[in-house]
This record gives structure tokens, sequence and C-alpha cells, in this order.
């Protein structure tokens, strides 16, 4: 569903009778929604729990999407956008507490597979979009009918989650000792998520541009630097679960976004069109698995009865996607684009400094159990 938008910016562009910077405002109204519906969310699922959460976030997101086409002008288009942020936001705590507890009843990781089919379905619902728009079928159609088929394919997996409140652990708060090394532990993870979703949020949105206008490569090679990143993130998330059984997930994730950052740079500094998308594929491959392990860590740190720092974590993760494009453009205003590209670098290797968060405490008694919210990883 949100994979689609892409392609049909242009058109909400020009239906409703916006210029460049009245879109950029409606769009804003979509990440503040992401934000809110990421603290909404923790209250939701602890109220009625992840399955019910999950079931009515999948059509209040449908129906966003095929209000789209009826927005005129720029207030209505950013009411819907923002709908669609808050059913957005709402759903990626509760469908990752869902992970994280379907992982624990089975007892295998599942949870990079999982964040790979996200990438997976990002590009083929832009790719379906761009198909759509080639052969002239109109936005209204295209996206109240996606929207119902997407509705209707949801049904019978929303019908196996798990139960809310059936084989759920306990509600018991965290001793008072343990309390601040799981704060802290916490904050560490949400700088590890905030510094992905920023280094992913300036790839996917400047990246094309950078290679237009830096690179001087052709238009067509260009929209490149998009797909070889995020076709490098899927590629590295469907690996993810299988490494994360071999090797600690904090040497995975300190490697991995070194590595990602080491290669941005390089591609930085050589400049040809065939370095610079070497780079940004290579970054997709080094973050892929990052955000995955870390909201798996922050399914099991408890910070009070039924809480834990899930919901925290993926609102510094959306934190992250609204200030990386918007800092990025900021920046490259001054000392332009190529210079700005340094800030995901440096966000990059932040992730890779604070890796050591995803270390699970090794002598740390069991106090606490966490609800479907956010259940703790498999041992």
């Amino acid at each position: 569903m949100l994979g689609t938008l892409g392609p049909w910016m242009p058109q909400l562009k020009g239906r409703s009778g916006l210029d460049a910077g009245q879109l950029g405002a409606a769009l804003a109204g979509m990440a503040v929604g992401m934000v809110l519906g990421t603290r909404l969310a923790g209250p939701a699922v602890r109220r009625v729990g992840g399955r019910a959460a999950v079931r009515v976030g999948v059509p209040v997101l449908a129906a966003g999407l095929a209000l789209l086409p009826l927005a005129r002008g720029l207030a209505t288009l950013a009411a819907i956008f923002s709908l669609l942020g808050v059913a957005g936001g709402l759903l990626d705590v509760a469908m990752n507490g869902e992970a994280a507890e379907v992982e624990r009843r089975h007892e295998r990781r599942l949870m990079s597979t999982m964040h790979g089919t996200w990438s997976v379905s990002v590009l083929a619902g832009a790719g379906l979009a761009s198909i759509s728009i080639s052969i002239g079928v109109p936005i209204a159609a295209h996206l109240p009918l996606l929207a119902a088929l997407l509705v209707a394919a949801s049904a019978v997996p929303l019908r196996w989650l798990p139960s809310p409140g059936a084989g759920q652990p306990g509600e018991t708060a965290p001793a008072p000792a343990e309390r601040g090394a799981a704060v802290g532990r916490a904050a560490l993870l949400c700088v590890i998520c905030g510094a992905c979703f920023l280094t992913e949020g300036a790839a996917t949105e400047w990246g094309a541009v950078y290679m237009r206008e830096s690179v001087r490569s052709g238009a067509g090679i260009a929209g490149a630097a998009v797909v070889t990143f995020a076709g490098g993130m899927a590629a590295s998330r469907f690996a993810g679960d299988r490494l994360a059984g071999r090797f600690e997930a904090a040497t995975i994730a300190r490697v991995g976004a070194g590595a990602g950052a080491l290669a941005l740079a390089v591609g930085l500094a050589l400049g040809g069109v065939a370095a610079s998308l070497a780079g940004f594929a290579l970054l997709g491959v080094g973050i892929g698995q990052v955000v995955p392990l870390a909201f798996r860590a922050a399914g099991g740190i408890a910070l009070g009865p039924a809480r834990t720092a899930l919901g925290i974590a993926v609102t510094c993760g959306y934190v992250g996607t609204i200030v990386g494009p918007l800092l990025v453009g900021l920046v490259a205003d001054r000392v332009g684009l190529r210079a700005a590209f340094v800030i995901p670098v440096l966000t990059c290797s932040t992730a890779a400094i604070a890796a050591g968060a995803l270390r699970e405490p090794r002598a740390a008694p069991v106090t606490t159990r966490p609800t479907v919210e956010a259940a703790p990883p498999p041992r």
C-alpha cells in the first residue's frame, strides 16, 4: 500500500493543484501521523491486543489509500496523508510485536525475513503503480482496487495471528535495580533505529538526485541508486535470520553498519557511476539487518508493566526518517549534495558504534514477560 504511492505523486500533486512546497507540507502530515501512530500503538496494543490492532489498522490504511484520488487541495490531501501515517505507525508497532510473539512461540528467528518482505513489497508496489501509469490506468481505479485486493488478501493471515491474551506472558514490572540498565540500553537502541532510518531516508529520497546532479548520470541510471539500495537491503534481510543463528546480533550490526558506512564513503570519494551504485548497494546490504535486530532486542526490554521499548524504538526510527531527508537538503543547499551525503556515512557509523546495545545482558534474571506488543526473542 505505501510502496505504490511514489509513482503516483506527480498526479496527486497535479490533481490537487499544489506546488512542490505544498506537496512537501502535505507529506509532512504523513510523517507526523506516523510518529503519532507509533505513540498510540502501545496503549492500543495493551488494551485490545496486537492482533486486534493489526486487524483495525489494515483496513484503515486501505481506506486512506482508496480516498487519495478524491483529494482536492492541500487540506484534504494532508488530511488523507495524515490518516495513512497514523495507520502505518500503529501497524508498524503492532506487526513487529506480533512478529516477535510468533518468533517466541515457534522458537525460530523470523524477524529479518519479515522485514525483507516489506522491502520487496515496497518495490512491488512501486512497480505495479509504474506499470499502471504506463498503460493508462487512472489513479481513481488503481488505488481503490489495490486497496480492496490487499484487504481481501490479508483476511486469512490476520486470522492466524496470535490471539490476544492466549499464551501471553505476565505483566510484572522490572525491578528498580534493573530499570536503569534497561532504560540505558533502550536509549542506545533508539539511537541505532534513528540512525538507520535517517540513513535509509537519505538514500531513498536523495539517491537519485545525487546520481543525477553530482555524478552526472543519465536520467535512467539515476533511479538505479534507489533500486540497488533497496535491493541490497532486501537481500540482506532475507539472509539475516540465518546469520543471526550463527553470529551475535551486536557483531552482525557492527560489521554491517560499519561496512555500509565505508562502502558509501568510498563511493562518494570515487564519484563514478559504477562506484556510486556499488556504494548504495553495499550500504543497503550493510544496514538491512540492523533495524530488525534492534526491534527484536527492543521487544525484549521491559520498561514497565506490559510495556516494552519497541514502540519508542519505532518512533525514533520515524523521527530519523523525517529528519534525514530534511537535513541532507539543508546541508546540500550550503555545501553541495556530495558533501551532504557525509551525513548518512556518519549516522551509519553511529549505528555501528552503538551496536553493543544489541548484546543481551548475560546475568539478568527474568523479572518480566512482555505482552504481545513486543515479546522477547527466542532463546
